[in-house]
C-alpha cells in the first residue's frame, strides 16, 4: 500500500538547481535527515526522498498532540498510547494518524478503509486506496474507479469527473490534476466538487496561510493566491510553504526568506533554510544553527544537522555522528547518544537507537523504552513536511489513457516493478532487459531518463485493442504511439519484440523508447 501512496506525488517534482530539497520543516533528498546507516532509518530516507517538496497544510511540522501513536510491531501495525500502552492491537498492514478520531487502515492489499480510536471499522477497508480525512473529508478510489470524495460516515459527497490524481482538502481547496495535450496539468477545486481555480499549471503544491507554491515548464516557482492569481512570479529553483506571513526560497543553490509580497527579509546566502516558529535553521557551509526572524544569528552554525524547535523547550541535534537535544540558548541538554532524534510531539519525543524505537522525555529519561520496531510512515511525514504520507491517490480508471500515462510515467522513472503491473508479460520481459542496462547507466543519463515528462493525447479503441499518442519533454515534436490490449478485463501495454522489429529496433532499443 505504500508503494500506491507514495507514487502518486507528482505534483511536488521539480529541478532542484542546486537547492537542498525540504520543506516546511527538515526533509529532502539533497540533503538527508539522518546519518545512520541503519535499513530502517535507510527506508525512512527513502520515503522523504521520494516526497520531494511538499508543503504543509498546517504552521509547522506535528502541531497537535499525538495521543495514540501508529507502531508496528512485526510486520503489523497497532496503536500505542503515551504511556506506552497498546490499546489497539497490531493488525494492520497500514495504519496512519487520526485526525478528528479518524484514521485509515488497511487490513490487505487493495483493502483500505478508516477506523475510530477504539479500532473499530467505521467505513469498511473496502477500497483500492484513499487519503487521510483533512478538512472532514477524504477521497478514496475503487477497483477500477476515480477518486471520489467522502464524509466520515461514508457517505459519497461528490464524484471527480476525468481526474488523474488529486489531494486532500488545505484551507477549503483540493488540488487536482488532468492529463492535456500539454502533459499534465493541476488546479484546485472547492468541498463541492466545483473548480475553482483551473488546471493550468505543471505542478502544485498545498495552501498555506491563503498561498500555494506553483511551478512552471521552466521548472521556476511562483506563489499564487485563492483566486489562482500569480502573487509572487516564477523565480525560484525551491520554495517551502508560508508560515506567518514568510517563507523560505532558493535561487541558484542558496537559500533566503521571503515575506508575503516577495521582498526578501532574508537574502539568499544559505545552503539550507528550515522555517521555525521563531524563526530559522539555517546551514553556514557544513554546519547548521539558527536565526531570528531579522536574520540576526541567535545559536551559531556548530551542528552537524538541526531540526526546529517548532514551539517546544528542546530541538534534536546532530553532533559526532549522534544526536540530541539543545535548548533556546544552545546548550547541550540531552546529551548526543542516538542514532536519530525527532522533535518534541507534546512533552515526548521520538528516538532510534539499534533498529528500535522508543521516546523520551523533556528532561531526557525514556517515557516509552526503545523497543517497538518502527512507527508509521504516517506519523514521521506528519512530523516532517506537516502533512500525511497519504495526502493524495491517483485514479485506478481502469481507461487507456490513464494506464499508458501512469505506464509512461513510472517507466521514465525507472519504477520499472509499478510499470510491470500496467503490462502485458512480453512487455515485462523486455523491461527486465531494460532494467539490467540501467544499472550500467551514468547517473547523469538515469538523471536525465527521470526528468523526462510525458503528454498523452488521442486514445482509440477498437474492441480489446487500443492506442495512445505520446509526447515527451525531450522530443516534443515527435507524436509516437503505444499500444494496449485488454487481458482479463483489464488494459495492458503491449510492446513486444515483433513490434520492435517493425521499427527496425531490437528489443533494448525498443525499451529506451517505448512504443513505435
Amino acid at each position: 500500500m505504500v508503494s500506491k501512496k507514495i507514487a502518486s506525488y507528482k505534483p511536488f517534482a521539480r529541478n532542484n538547481k542546486g537547492c537542498a530539497t525540504h520543506s516546511t520543516v527538515p526533509t529532502g533528498q539533497a540533503d538527508s535527515p539522518a546519518p545512520s546507516e541503519r535499513s530502517g532509518e535507510r527506508s525512512l530516507l527513502l520515503l522523504l526522498s521520494l516526497l520531494l517538496f511538499i508543503a504543509s497544510c498546517k504552521p509547522s511540522g506535528n502541531a497537535s498532540v499525538t495521543e495514540l501513536f501508529p507502531v508496528k510491531v512485526g510486520s503489523q501495525f497497532g496503536y500505542m498510547d503515551r504511556t506506552g500502552k497498546m490499546v489497539i492491537a497490531p493488525q494492520f498492514l497500514q495504519a496512519g494518524c487520526f485526525n478528528d478520531g479518524i484514521a485509515y487502515a488497511a487490513t490487505g492489499e487493495d483493502k483500505w478503509g478508516y477506523i475510530n480510536t477504539t479500532g473499530k471499522f467505521v467505513i469498511e477497508p473496502t477500497y483500492w486506496n484513499g487519503t487521510s480525512f483533512s478538512e472532514g473529508l477524504a477521497f478514496v478510489v475503487s477497483e477500477d474507479g476515480g477518486p471520489v470524495a467522502i464524509d466520515k460516515t461514508g457517505a459519497v459527497k461528490f464524484q471527480t469527473k476525468d481526474v488523474e490524481e488529486v489531494g486532500y482538502f488545505c484551507e477549503g481547496y483540493a488540488a487536482f490534476s488532468l492529463l492535456t495535450d500539454a502533459g499534465e496539468r493541476w488546479g484546485f477545486m472547492d468541498k463541492e466538487g466545483k473548480t475553482k481555480i483551473a488546471a493550468q499549471f505543471a505542478g502544485v503544491s498545498f495552501f498555506s496561510a491563503g498561498m500555494c507554491a506553483v511551478i512552471n515548464d521552466e521548472g521556476r516557482w511562483g506563489f499564487i493566491d485563492k483566486k489562482g492569481d500569480l502573487k509572487i512570479g516564477y523565480q525560484y529553483d525551491n520554495v517551502a510553504a508560508f508560515m506567518s506571513n514568510r517563507a523560505a526560497v532558493c535561487v541558484d543553490g542558496k537559500w533566503g526568506a521571503i515575506d508575503n509580497t516577495g521582498k526578501y527579509i532574508i537574502d539568499p546566502k544559505y545552503g539550507d533554510m528550515h522555517m521555525d516558529k521563531d524563526g530559522f535553521v539555517v546551514a553556514d557551509g557544513d554546519k547548521f544553527g539558527w536565526l531570528d526572524n531579522t536574520g540576526k544569528v541567535v545559536i551559531s552554525p556548530q551542528f552537524e544537522r538541526a531540526f526546529p524547535f517548532n514551539g517546544g523547550k528542546l530541538a534534536p541535534v546532530r553532533s559526532g555522528g549522534k544526536w540530541g537535544y539543545i535548548d533556546h540558548s544552545g546548550k547541550m541538554v540531552v546529551q548526543p547518544q542516538y542514532d536519530f532524534a525527532f522533535g518534541f510531539d507534546g512533552n515526548m519525543a521520538l528516538v532510534q537507537q539499534n533498529h528500535k524505537e522508543g521516546f523520551i522525555n523533556e528532561s531526557g529519561n525514556l517515557s516509552v523504552p526503545i523497543s517497538f520496531d518502527d512507527m508509521s510512515p504516517d506519523y514521521y511525514t506528519h512530523y516532517f513536511v506537516g502533512i500525511s504520507s497519504a495526502s493524495s491517490v491517483i485514479t485506478n480508471a481502469n481507461q487507456p489513457l490513464f494506464v499508458a500515462y501512469k505506464w509512461l510515467t513510472r517507466f521514465f522513472q525507472m519504477d520499472f516493478e509499478t510499470a510491470k503491473s500496467f503490462s502485458t508479460d512480453d512487455t515485462k520481459n523486455l523491461i527486465d532487459q531494460f532494467a539490467g542496462v540501467t544499472n550500467l547507466m551514468p547517473d547523469s543519463s538515469k538523471q536525465e531518463m527521470m526528468s523526462i515528462k510525458v503528454a498523452v493525447i488521442d486514445p482509440m479503441e477498437s474492441g480489446d485493442n487500443a492506442t495512445v499518442s505520446y509526447a515527451t519533454s525531450d522530443n516534443p515534436g515527435k507524436a509516437q504511439t503505444l499500444y494496449l490490449v485488454k487481458e482479463k478485463g483489464k488494459w495492458h501495454v503491449q510492446f513486444s519484440k515483433d513490434d520492435a522489429a517493425k521499427s527496425g529496433s531490437d528489443g533494448a532499443d525498443a525499451a529506451e523508447r517505448p512504443g513505435q
